[in-house]
């Protein structure tokens, strides 16, 4: 079987790991980390890079045909809505973002959300590509720079004010917890969220990741519970019954 997987630079690690020993033949399409934040921006440019795969296809500069294309994404808030299957059946994890991936399912997801309410979450892969240390501290070249930029187009006062709603988001956490994988580790990821904790006065939890879902992506073990499978001629919508998205025909 070829998968074809469309998936956020977070998963780099893992995927590119279980690709390798994968028994199909997986070939992956990295997308910026970072697109969850505009999933307007998200959906057509991942809607794109799924046009132009099949492109690719009918011009056969493949030389194989795919059997499935699959989305390294959740949800994802609500950034994969509206993505159109071409020719090609689209598998989409039945989950609220990536973090779920890490973990190894929907459900531990919502009980460690439950037990570690106020947490924000590092890995390996979020340490690597969406993520600087200094990017939330105060007194930070980040914080200075971003003050600069403010004044000099709103003003000194209101310069104050932006970067106060800035950093404000601090306040909401009072945890930061560490993914660990059994793909792949480095102790100076943990102790740089460990830093992270301490400087924003966060206590600091490793929790065990769990790659199963990871590797359920990329053998084809798509249970229905888990993951969508997106039949041509339909395109993602949300559900609201707890299953995260549905097919619906275009």
């Amino acid at each position: 079987m070829r998968i074809h997987i469309i998936a956020c630079r977070v998963l780099t690690r893992e995927l590119c790991a279980l690709a390798a020993v994968s028994p199909n033949t997986v070939e992956i399409t990295w997308m910026p980390q970072g697109l969850h934040d505009t999933p307007d921006k998200m959906r057509v440019m991942l809607q794109r890079t799924l046009e132009d795969i099949e492109r690719q296809r009918e011009e056969r500069l493949s030389k194989h045909d795919l059997d499935y294309i699959a989305l390294g994404y959740g949800l994802c808030s609500n950034g994969v809505v509206g993505l159109k299957a071409g020719r090609t059946p689209l598998v989409v994890p039945r989950t609220d973002d990536c973090i779920a991936l890490f973990l190894g399912s929907q459900e531990r997801y919502i009980k460690e959300f439950e037990r570690l309410r106020g947490c924000y979450w590092l890995n390996a892969g979020w340490i690597e590509y969406g993520w600087r240390e200094d990017a939330h501290i105060e007194e930070s070249a980040y914080i200075k720079n971003k003050r600069a930029e403010y004044a000099e187009k709103y003003g000194e006062d209101n310069a104050d004010f932006l970067i106060e709603q800035e950093m404000s988001w601090i306040g909401h956490y009072n945890t930061c917890a560490y993914i660990s994988s059994s793909v792949f580790d480095l102790p100076d990821h943990q102790a740089a969220a460990m830093r992270f904790a301490s400087k924003n006065g966060w206590e600091y939890k490793l929790v065990d990741g769990d790659a199963r879902m990871l590797k359920a992506m990329v053998s084809g073990d798509w249970r229905e519970r888990e993951f969508l499978v997106c039949p041509p001629g339909y395109k993602i919508a949300p559900a609201y019954d707890g299953s995260k998205v549905a097919a619906e025909p275009v």
